[in-house]
């Protein structure tokens, strides 16, 4: 009896979140149908009268047999330069406004092109010629320098000259409207482009000279024979795994399964607020990354801002927790084997990051130094007894929501709903430590990882079905919601559950 008692209340957690996700799957299903049906009562006549709901407009700039094109953060999608009407503005006021903050590009608006749905599609020519950078190979997407935009990181990607005959209707964030895309492109005057390959002239004397280092860098490994490059792409990779967040994610699902709910907190918690602190300081630096002065020394994917290497400051962070838990103050060899074993990761993650192009050397130093004043505060904050207590995480979701409403980065909204998750699950953790074989903590471990599989598909999936970026941000901010829950009280519940009975509580 005293076992069942224990586990109601995770059971109920887990019964509540079951309904819940059904809900909001009901919900974006009938929004879906909704909005697929308000595209097709809308006439596509360019010439019909103004909808009366009109609330949207977005500019179409061409360039040749490309247009303009944004990839935004929240739905991970193509769209053309647009956005809301204010109440101040006039459609076409807004399309030229909203093609500025998103792309950082004076336009003139020339014409109407057509009503679509509730926005108005209008027809823009740039001011100045489209900086983009050049290419060696013709692909269809061409990267322009955006990163001055208002909206750049926060909303925006990155900006493309895109050929519209590429874009597939699965990665264009308004499916209906691909059809469209060739004749709107047809009927708007061609703006001016520059092509460049290197403008670090518009950098610091600091980070000049380190694009000079860098460059030197890509020539020697550019020289070296197919196998040794193949093996030093392969080596930086693996080195810049411990920053990648799903790697950590996946290491604090093993963590929980295998070392329990305590240690997976403390990862859990230097994780957020690593994360808060890193890309709260992008938002205030504004520090380009050496590819979009340079684009030829990108050698791996990334947006965003380039100071402070977030990479380095998570794997900083992680690997010194390690080597805190597992390693200091045991032997000799142990502290000082295990110190330079973890010196030679959190360097390789730097050189990786490096490496790919994606930050300069003083991105990475920076980071590192960062790294060590929040090793010493986590060790002060982050204690076992401490971080299984309310008041911690009550602290930390109010930070990371106070950071999501003053900087409206998704990123902190994504923070705050994990903060959140975790906040309403400690109840659900096990009251003393439990036994386990070595065989039910490798199928915790699993099923942990199914699960987390499952709910990261699931959420996926159902943001696919709306266009409005309110309604996906909620929808992955559930979706982290859920997978924070799931983490502690889903954890919780299987260690009771497989748990040898004398140390059930």
């Amino acid at each position: 009896m005293i076992r069942q008692r224990g586990l109601f209340p995770s059971a109920l957690i887990m019964l509540a979140l079951a309904v819940f996700t059904s809900l909001i799957a009901f919900l974006s299903w009938n929004l879906h149908a909704e909005e697929a049906h308000s595209q097709r009562a809308i006439s596509v006549d360019p010439h019909s009268e103004q909808p009366a709901n009109l609330v949207g407009a977005a500019c179409v700039i061409r360039h040749g047999k490309q247009m303009v094109m944004v990839s935004e953060v929240i739905s991970q999608k193509l769209s053309i330069p647009g956005g809301y009407i204010d109440n101040l503005d006039t459609a076409s006021e807004a399309a030229r406004r909203e093609a500025l903050e998103e792309t950082g590009l004076n336009v003139e608006v020339v014409k109407l092109l057509q009503y679509r749905g509730r926005a108005a599609i209008f027809a823009c020519v740039t001011t100045q010629p489209i900086l983009v950078a050049k290419q060696e190979a013709k692909e269809p997407r061409q990267q322009i320098a955006a990163w001055h935009a208002a909206d750049f990181s926060r909303e925006i990607k990155a900006v493309y000259l895109v050929s519209p005959l590429s874009v597939q209707d699965t990665e264009y964030r308004f499916p209906e409207d691909t059809p469209y895309l060739y004749q709107w492109m047809l009927e708007t005057p061609e703006s001016e482009v520059e092509f460049y390959t290197d403008i670090s002239a518009r950098a610091s004397a600091l980070h000049q000279t380190e694009l000079i280092v860098i460059k030197a860098f890509k020539d020697w490994a550019n020289h070296l024979p197919d196998a040794a490059k193949s093996v030093l792409d392969s080596m930086m990779w693996l080195l810049n795994l411990s920053g990648e967040y799903w790697f950590v994610f996946l290491l604090v699902a093993v963590i929980a399964a295998l070392f329990g709910p305590t240690a997976m907190l403390q990862l859990l918690a230097a994780t957020v607020l690593t994360i808060l602190v890193s890309t709260s300081l992008k938002q205030i630096f504004y520090v380009p990354r050496p590819f979009y002065l340079v684009p030829a020394l990108q050698n791996g994917a990334a947006y965003g801002f380039s100071f402070p290497s977030g990479h380095t400051l998570l794997a900083t962070v992680l690997w010194g927790m390690f080597w805190m838990k597992l390693c200091a103050g045991k032997s000799w060899l142990s502290t000082w084997g295990g110190l330079l074993l973890v010196t030679g990761l959190i360097i390789g993650q730097a050189l990786a990051r490096i490496w790919f192009g994606v930050h300069f050397i003083s991105d990475t130093l920076a980071s590192i130094l960062i790294g060590i004043v929040l090793l010493a505060l986590f060790s002060r904050l982050i204690t076992p007894s401490a971080i299984r207590g309310k008041a911690i995480w009550l602290g930390i979701t109010v930070l990371t929501g106070l950071a999501a409403g003053l900087t409206l980065l998704p990123a902190h909204t994504y923070l705050f709903a994990i903060s959140l998750g975790v906040f309403l699950s400690l109840d659900a953790l096990p009251k003393r430590s439990l036994n386990l074989s070595v065989l039910r903590h490798i199928l915790v471990a699993l099923i942990l990882l199914a699960g987390s599989g499952a709910i990261a598909y699931f959420a996926a999936v159902i943001t696919s079905f709306s266009t409005v970026s309110l309604i996906t941000l909620g929808m992955r901010a559930t979706g982290a919601f859920l997978l924070a829950v799931w983490l502690v009280a889903g954890s919780s519940l299987m260690l009771k559950l497989l748990a040898d009975p004398e140390t059930t509580p």
